[in-house]
């Protein structure tokens, strides 16, 4: 994993003015889930869509491996055969579990700030502002860590993320360090990072407009239209576009996010695959595991000053990968970690004597159905630590 800094004293010190939004993105996120089930595949260069055998269709997207060759997202399956012939093409996509790892990256995400916003399958915005400069003394880079390690741990996939004082920076900062990075551009080091990009850099300059740019004023990069410094002359020169080079160039852009309907703090899960892993030189098991997932999963509720009504264990089965969920609801709500224990480990014993024949693969623990807990208040937790 990359990191990079721009300003290596600036980020670790404390400023209630300034913003930290996080652009998180999958890494060739089709692709990564079919080598997380092939593990054959890792290190190979492996095609998502397109049919190798009659040379039709297109590429949907490709491994890293493949991308070394020239070939990406939008190319005909024969351009990308071409450039090299010894890819792995896999035909049909299991859609279905794309969907079903988003909707886990994207629960995790979502239970870190009530500020968030799914972009696509694959990509999200965060605001983490109020986080960061309250207790991570206003260094966003320990969290975008702490992020990077949950999505790999739950999902067994990578991500790379993009930090900035506005949606905008943020994405064109998570191009820097692909894949499996962290970029943060200060806002004080945005010139800095924008001079040298090309201009089919910005989010939403595509390629028939960077081509007008070329062909009409000789623009290629960021740095070309930087030379006129004020909004007025890069109107005149750009028309539209130059009010919108000058926010981009400023740094001034998107800092509030509306969340999506079917996320945001309606549950927070904490997950592992842990099939085939050992620790301490014994299988990981989930009797071993579980008690690490309940205490994550309660520490980000009394964080965020939740209390949940309903406690469910996901379970997915290692010989056809069928997820089993158990839930039980309470009528009071509350935030209680040894009631989350014991239900879930009630879950697990059912479980067991039901399913004696079949291995686990993976584990996860949900509270959800959360009623808002007013900060000022104990959670029930503190009262055991006083005498």
């Amino acid at each position: 994993m990359v990191v990079l800094q721009k300003t290596q004293n600036q980020a670790m010190i404390p400023n209630k003015e300034r913003n930290f939004l996080f652009h998180v993105d999958l890494d060739c996120f089709f692709a990564a889930v079919e080598v997380r089930e092939q593990p054959s595949l890792k290190g190979l260069p492996v095609i998502v869509g397109g049919d190798k055998e009659s040379k039709r269709g297109v590429v949907t997207t490709c491994t890293y491996e493949a991308r070394k060759f020239g070939i990406h997202s939008g190319m005909s399956i024969v351009e990308a055969l071409n450039l090299c012939p010894e890819s792995i093409c896999i035909k049909r996509g299991h859609y279905s579990l794309y969907r079903e790892v988003s909707d886990s990256v994207m629960t995790i995400l979502s239970s870190f700030t009530d500020e968030f916003r799914c972009a696509s399958i694959d990509e999200a915005y965060l605001n983490l502002t109020k986080i960061i400069n309250e207790n991570f003394n206003g260094n966003p880079l320990p969290l975008a860590v702490e992020i990077k390690k949950e999505i790999f741990e739950t999902e067994g996939i990578t991500c790379s993320i993009g930090i900035g004082s506005n949606t905008t920076i943020a994405k064109m900062a998570t191009s820097q360090n692909k894949p499996n990075g962290i970029t943060y551009i200060p806002k004080e080091n945005i010139k800095e990072f924008l001079k040298s990009l090309p201009v089919r850099r910005i989010s939403g300059i595509g390629p028939k407009s960077a081509e007008r740019l070329k062909e009409k004023h000789g623009v290629e990069t960021i740095g070309q239209i930087m030379k006129l410094e004020t909004e007025y002359e890069m109107i005149r020169k750009y028309g539209s576009l130059g009010k919108f080079f000058y926010r981009v160039i400023s740094g001034e852009g998107r800092t509030t996010l509306k969340p999506n309907d079917y996320y945001g703090a309606k549950s927070i899960s904490k997950g592992r695959t842990f099939y085939g892993y050992v620790e301490d030189g014994e299988p990981i098991t989930a009797e071993k595991l579980l008690p690490k997932l309940i205490d994550q999963v309660h520490q980000r509720l009394t964080k965020r000053f939740f209390r949940f009504k309903t406690v469910t264990l996901e379970i997915k089965l290692q010989s056809n990968f069928k997820n089993i969920n158990k839930s039980r609801s309470f009528l009071a709500a509350n935030d209680d970690k040894e009631r989350i224990a014991s239900t879930v480990f009630e879950f697990l014993e059912e479980f067991r004597n039901t399913h004696k024949d079949e291995t686990i693969r993976k584990v996860a623990v949900r509270v959800s159905n959360f009623e808002k807990r007013d900060s000022k208040q104990k959670s029930i937790t503190d009262y055991f630590g006083e005498k």
